[in-house]
């Protein structure tokens, strides 16, 4: 039987199906910020058709990204929440944790809230998600960068 590496708790799978769910989550909200749902009126039938298939792989894939949140980083949480010996890394991994968590309850306001709160958290929540590949990059460059070290994913 062939040992298993410490996989931080990530699988490589788990690991490529969230970074891939992330990147599309990104793409999809990139496109909505480009054609505001306020100039609906004023879009070309092309443009209403991409902002309108956005919206809808954006909340299909929020539930997937959630999926994958059960399956991935809450085992990454539990295995390296006590290894605090990289403490830079421990910290930009708390730090992404609340990042997320803050993405995902504007979410929320912006599915659930009033209109005043959509107007509000509607920016905040863009650029926080347009931000969130810098954070995530921060915390695991050194997993990324092949001569680091990528054989640790």
């Amino acid at each position: 039987m062939k040992r298993a590496k410490h996989l931080a708790g990530w699988g490589r799978t788990t690991f490529l199906m969230m970074a891939t769910v992330s990147l599309l989550l990104w793409c999809t909200g990139i496109v909505m910020f480009l054609f505001p749902a306020a100039e609906l009126m004023d879009m070309t039938p092309a443009e209403v058709a991409w902002r309108h298939a956005s919206g809808v792989v954006h909340g299909v894939l929020t539930w997937f990204f959630c999926v994958l949140c059960g399956r991935g980083v809450w085992p990454h949480v539990r295995v390296m929440w006590h290894k605090q010996d990289a403490r830079i890394k421990w910290v930009l991994g708390v730090m992404n944790l609340i990042w997320l968590l803050a993405i995902a309850l504007g979410g929320l306001f912006l599915l659930y809230g009033s209109p005043e709160l959509h107007d509000w958290m509607s920016p905040l929540h863009f650029w926080m998600g347009a931000l969130c590949p810098l954070l995530f990059l921060a915390h695991t460059w050194r997993k990324l960068i092949p001569s680091v070290g990528v054989n640790n994913l």
